[in-house]
C-alpha cells in the first residue's frame, strides 16, 4: 500500500478535528482524491470518515460516487440564517435595552430544548458574565428559558422535562416539576420570567418571551447582572425594559 493510503502518514490530529476538516472540505469538493488532498488526510481516513458521517445524516454519496453536504448539514444552515434573520432584526431593540438599563443583554433562541445565546451585548459595568454566543443553557434554570415555557401549557411543559430532567445548575435551580410549574404560573401573570441566581450564582436575570410571525414563542431577550446591582425594589423597572423590547423584537419579526 502506498505511504499516502496510510492512516499513520496523517498529521496528529484528533478524531474530531479530522471529522470536521472532512465536513469543512466537502463543502466545496465532490471526489475522495480532492478531499483527500483538501484535508491531508489518507484516502483510507478520509473514506472511513465519510462512511460514518453518511451513516449519519451528515454527507450522502451520488450515483457518480462524489460526496455532498447531508441534510443534517443543510438543516443546521437553515437554523444559523433563521438565528442570523432574527439577530438583525433584534439588534437595534438590544441596543436600547442596554443603553435603558446598563446590564448585560442576551437574545436566546430555543433550539432542542435548550435556549441558544444568539447575541449577546455586554453591560456597561466592569464584571463580564460567562455567558457565550453560540452557549447552550437549560429551559428551566433561565429566564429566557422559563419566558418560553410559560407559554406553554403545563401539558406541553410536562413533556419537555421528561425529556430533559431538571438538572440543578446551582443551590437555586427548581429541582421538582411543582416548584416550576409555580414559577411559570407566577410568569404568566406578570409577562416576565426572574431568574434568581438558578444558573449562575450571585446573579439576576429578568427574561420575556419574543414570537415568530405565528405567534410561537421561538426565545426571549434577557438583561443580567450581579444581585446589588439589580436590586428588588428595581426589578419591575427592569422588567418593564425588558418587556418593551421583547415586544418590539416579536413585532419586527411579524408577530401581531
Amino acid at each position: 500500500m502506498a505511504a499516502s493510503d496510510k492512516s499513520a502518514s496523517d498529521p496528529p490530529l484528533s478524531a474530531l478535528l479530522k471529522g470536521l476538516s472532512v465536513l469543512e472540505a466537502v463543502m466545496s469538493n465532490e471526489r475522495l482524491s480532492d478531499l483527500s488532498r483538501a484535508t491531508g488526510l489518507s484516502y483510507s481516513t478520509v473514506h472511513r470518515i465519510l462512511s460514518d458521517l453518511g451513516e449519519g445524516g451528515w454527507v450522502y454519496q451520488d450515483e457518480e460516487r462524489h460526496y455532498h453536504p447531508g441534510p443534517k448539514m443543510h438543516a443546521i444552515a437553515g437554523l444559523l440564517r433563521d438565528d442570523a434573520k432574527i439577530v438583525l432584526q433584534a439588534r437595534p431593540h438590544l441596543e436600547r435595552l442596554r443603553e435603558a438599563t446598563g446590564m448585560t443583554v442576551h437574545l436566546g433562541v430555543v433550539h432542542a430544548d435548550e435556549v441558544v445565546y444568539a447575541a449577546k451585548l455586554d453591560g456597561h459595568g466592569s464584571y463580564r458574565m460567562l455567558s457565550r454566543v453560540g452557549g447552550s443553557v437549560p429551559l428551566h434554570s433561565t429566564s429566557i428559558g422559563k419566558s418560553v415555557l410559560a407559554r406553554l401549557g403545563d401539558d406541553e411543559v410536562k413533556q419537555i422535562i421528561q425529556r430533559t430532567g431538571l438538572r440543578a445548575i446551582t443551590p437555586g435551580t427548581h429541582r421538582t416539576l411543582g416548584s416550576l410549574l409555580a414559577d411559570l404560573d407566577a410568569t404568566r401573570r406578570r409577562g416576565w420570567a426572574i431568574d434568581e441566581g438558578e444558573n449562575e450564582v450571585g446573579l439576576r436575570c429578568v427574561g420575556a418571551c419574543i414570537l415568530d410571525a405565528g405567534g410561537r414563542p421561538i426565545g426571549g431577550v434577557s438583561v443580567s447582572a450581579l444581585e446589588f446591582e439589580m436590586p428588588v425594589s428595581r426589578i419591575s423597572s427592569f422588567a418593564a425594559h425588558v418587556t418593551e423590547a421583547a415586544r418590539g423584537i416579536s413585532a419586527s419579526l411579524g408577530a401581531a
